[in-house]
């Protein structure tokens, strides 16, 4: 794959620190459910998991600033049109998702959250599954096109700059 049908960088790395940041979300978020309220545990999973929400939100406006002002290389040919709507509005969830979810977060703590009822809470709940949901659907898309389409994709986004072949 030429060089230039790939993610530059700083796209590559901001790409896998939100990837790892959304896994220790969801890690933590999941976890701290098996403590009881008010424990030493809960309160220092609820906190990371606010530290790691924040950090995701900043990185996501970095990212969107980034990708921006740098273009996404071209899709591999032989996409059908179907194809490459999926893959933008799976991308443009995923941004969005990034942007939102923190936001609901913090204000779902906040005073102001508290002052408008549960609903910030239950959608930030709500909509974690969403995210789920629509993270394996490109984590599937991404090995679709590695295994059986073979056209290259995952290596776009790859830390090396190279995936291992199929055979």
């Amino acid at each position: 794959m030429p060089q230039n049908d790939r993610y530059d960088r700083i796209a590559v790395w901001l790409h896998w620190l939100v990837a790892a940041a959304v896994i220790a979300q969801f890690l933590t978020g999941w976890i701290w459910s098996f403590f009881e309220r008010g424990s030493e545990p809960r309160f220092y999973l609820f906190r990371a998991h606010i530290m790691v929400g924040s950090a995701i939100l900043g990185l996501a406006m970095v990212r969107l600033g980034w990708r921006l002002t740098h273009p996404a290389p071209p899709l591999p040919a032989g996409m059908n049109r179907m194809m490459v709507r999926a893959s933008k509005l799976t991308h443009a969830l995923l941004y969005l998702a990034i942007l939102v979810q923190p936001v609901l977060g913090l204000v779902s703590i906040t005073s102001l959250g508290k002052s408008i009822g549960r609903w910030p809470r239950e959608l930030h709940v709500t909509l974690s599954f969403l995210i789920a949901g629509i993270v394996a659907l490109h984590v599937a898309a991404a090995f679709w096109h590695h295994f059986i389409r073979r056209d290259g994709l995952l290596r776009r986004m790859s830390p090396h700059g190279r995936t291992p072949r199929v055979a």
